[in-house]
């Protein structure tokens, strides 16, 4: 078997096969470790899958994440069992380095600029103040210390721009949900902390309620033995469960996986067959059958709101499915919410590709909500990277299993995230006009694009940090930078460190550039990351950028420029960008291209974009 194999054989239990090849095959042991389903299925099971994943070497999991991060847990109790199922659920898409502050060390990690925690220069901060550590055991029920708590985050906050996401206190175990001092205790400690929290963060505030999750377990979650023993506030099981939760919610902040849905309408969104049955006898009621429907409907309409793109996805005359958005008054979504109707009688599988392609991101960004288990079975068979909901016969449950999948949360919601649904509406509009004229050149002149240049600076500095966090395709190194990388870099007057706005005719398509190069030689200067969103792929943005940075590198001096493609599962699409713009390939080994280019003196080809300088301002 070839390095990187892995046997084809259907194993009774891949963990323990991973076992036993993992010391003369560490490669082929983590691939077939990731066939294992059940780690979570039992806390020996979890413990062994985390003892197998020491034996792992970084380089391993680094390679086969699409993305690293930093992650640290603070708190008042001992959070060894969270960390390990962070770093567990986190892999093997985002691999993580995990830091765990001493116990009850919190305030003076988030207060110190020379802490632990500072030198960790942590990509997001999670802390958790469990009930038992504020109130000594559950013996002692004293008011949470909200200001202490207050400025801690805010002298945090003002030195890093980290997410911070703040864990509320578990119920005691005395707590009945009634008025007994304990309930009053907790439902004070849940409001002050949360207010803390907000003062401290701003904006940046994030919370998350452990409630649900230790509700969602069918056993026990509240143990103060373990507290007793060894300060840690929760059952193992719990705590697995809850690292689970965090790791969750950590991948919605960092690097989503989810950023399309697309879902049928016939008993998926509405009771019945709008064909057949016409618009006015749809199940729409919200005290009848139609409940369930109005659920999923409200759930789809907090996701768009949220970034997420809708893409209606049914077989039917497409006049029956606007009607029925038109005409029933009960229906929560409107056509306004969706990016892309696909409403036709061809296979589903191909209008979800043909979907894939006008939006032009992956298919592993794609949800499909579909009722029917043929059309579900369809798609799988076709398009296998496809997230399909495995939804149940009563409609009553499709939101709260949809919303249980975990991919739709956006706890941080940007303003380019909030304008997604109209970017891509802008989008399809462009795709029209192309269809319409006689040529590509035609079209690109007839597009009026702008290109306003700007230096990467405080007022654009989180979302340039998003871009380099999701950018896959179109991502010459997809070289990710932390937020203090980043504004290092930036501040550094020998550093080409900037941001592109884009618009045309059609519509503002904002920050969805970048571009970093530095200094490596006297005369010469490296690109380090060279990246556009999706959005304005097709319309020689990349043209502009190039043009700006050599005549900025012209003004330095400068007379050459390297750059380099590293090779990755999905950036493809640019092998051939640098040699496109005659760079020379001077290098070529460990799957790295390094090119030179020497005649900084002739401009690059930019027929179609007018570069305008800008300040940064407004653009965050």
């Amino acid at each position: 078997m070839r390095s990187g194999e892995v046997a084809s054989t259907t194993y009774a239990d891949p963990l323990a096969e991973a076992k036993k090849i993992v010391e003369e095959s560490p490669s082929n042991a983590y691939e077939l470790f990731l066939q294992t389903s059940d780690v979570w299925s039992s806390f020996i099971r979890f413990m062994s899958a985390v003892q197998f994943l020491q034996k792992i070497p970084k380089e391993v999991r680094q390679k086969r994440a699409i993305a690293q991060l930093k992650v640290a847990l603070l708190g008042n109790c001992t959070l060894s069992y969270m960390s390990d199922a962070l770093s567990l659920a986190l892999g093997p898409r985002i691999f993580s380095e995990i830091y765990s502050g001493d116990f009850d060390q919190w305030v003076m990690n988030l207060i110190d600029p020379e802490s632990a925690l500072a030198k960790f220069e942590p990509d997001i901060v999670v802390l958790y103040l469990s009930s038992l550590g504020l109130t000594s055991g559950g013996t002692m029920l004293v008011s949470p210390p909200a200001d202490q708590i207050e400025d801690a985050l805010r002298t945090f906050a003002a030195r890093s721009r980290s997410p911070v996401i703040t864990v509320l206190p578990e119920p005691l175990l005395e707590c009945t949900g009634g008025n007994s001092d304990a309930d009053r205790w907790y439902r004070e400690a849940v409001q002050s902390i949360s207010l803390a929290a907000k003062k401290g963060l701003a904006e940046r505030a994030i919370t998350l309620d452990p409630v649900p999750t230790l509700l969602s377990l069918k056993g026990e979650w509240a143990a103060p033995r373990y507290w007793n023993s060894a300060k840690v506030p929760l059952h193992p099981i719990a705590c697995m469960a809850l690292g689970r939760r965090l790791a969750q919610m950590i991948e919605n902040i960092t690097y989503p996986r989810t950023k399309v849905i697309a879902f049928d309408c016939d008993n998926t969104i509405w009771g019945g067959v709008v064909g057949e049955d016409g618009a006015s006898a749809l199940l729409l009621s919200p005290f009848n059958e139609g409940a369930g429907y109005l659920k999923l409907q409200r759930l789809l309409k907090e996701a768009a709101s949220n970034g997420l793109i809708l893409v209606a996805l049914s077989k039917n005359e497409e006049r029956n499915v606007v009607e029925a958005f038109q005409k029933r008054g009960e229906m929560i979504l409107k056509t306004n919410d969706l990016s892309l109707l696909k409403v036709n009688w061809s296979p589903k599988s191909q209008n979800l590709l043909g979907a894939a392609q006008e939006l032009n991101l992956g298919l592993d960004s794609f949800l499909l909500i579909d009722d029917s288990p043929f059309e579900r079975g369809e798609i799988h068979a076709a398009l296998p990277e496809v997230l399909i909901a495995d939804l149940p016969n009563n409609p009553d449950e499709y939101a709260s299993v949809i919303n249980g999948l975990g991919v739709l949360e956006r706890p941080v919601v940007s303003d380019e995230d909030a304008r997604r649904t109209e970017l891509y509406r802008q989008e399809h509009a462009r795709q029209s006009a192309r269809k319409s004229v006689v040529s590509p050149e035609e079209f690109l002149r007839d597009l009026q694009l702008e290109i306003v240049a700007m230096p990467i600076d405080a007022n654009n500095l989180d979302r340039a940090l998003q871009l380099i966090s999701k950018t896959n395709q179109f991502n010459l190194t997809t070289r990710r930078h932390t937020r203090e990388n980043l504004a290092s870099l930036a501040s550094d007057p020998d550093v080409y460190a900037y941001c592109y706005r884009v618009s045309d005719r059609f519509g503002d398509a904002g920050v969805t550039g970048i571009c970093v190069a530095y200094r490596d030689g006297e005369s010469s200067f490296q690109i380090d990351t060279l990246l556009l969103s999706c959005r304005v792929i097709g319309r020689t943005v990349e043209n502009a950028i190039l043009e700006h940075l050599r005549r900025w590198l012209v003004e330095k001096g400068v007379s050459q420029l390297y750059g380099e493609y590293l090779p990755t599962a999905k950036n493809g699409l640019v092998s051939n960008l640098l040699p496109r713009f005659d760079f020379t390939l001077i290098s070529d080994t460990d799957n790295r291209k390094v090119y030179k280019y020497t005649h900084l003196d002739k401009p690059f080809t930019n027929s179609f974009a007018k570069i305008i300088e800008g300040n940064g301002e407004g653009d965050r």
